[in-house]
């Protein structure tokens, strides 16, 4: 968020449910996008403390297609990763079409 704040740019938070990840139940879809939305709301909450424009997106479907989809579709200057996050840092880097940054 400093980053964005630093930059005056526009954070898009996206967080991607993927249907094919193994679940025991029906309800841990519904448990992971509670959870999905509560992280999300952090994010927001974040960055309306430190005055950065910021967009949630909550979608479902391949994390690495999503994002690299969105990122294009958005326009994206810069994708910002967490460090922790589900994907593969070599795919990210190789699949997208923008500069890629991880974070801690």
């Amino acid at each position: 968020l400093r980053l964005a704040k630093g930059m005056s740019c526009r954070v898009f938070a996206l967080s991607v449910i993927n249907p094919d990840a193994p679940r025991r139940r029906d309800t841990q879809t519904s448990d992971a996008e509670e959870r999905a939305w509560s992280q999300l709301y952090e994010i927001e909450d974040d960055a309306f403390q430190k005055n950065v424009r910021i967009s949630l997106l909550l979608e479902t479907g391949d994390p690495l297609q999503k994002l690299v989809s969105l990122s294009t579709s958005y326009d994206a200057e810069l994708v910002v990763a967490s460090a922790d996050c589900r994907l593969t840092c070599s795919e990210l880097v190789r699949q997208s079409s923008r500069p890629v940054v991880f974070v801690k």
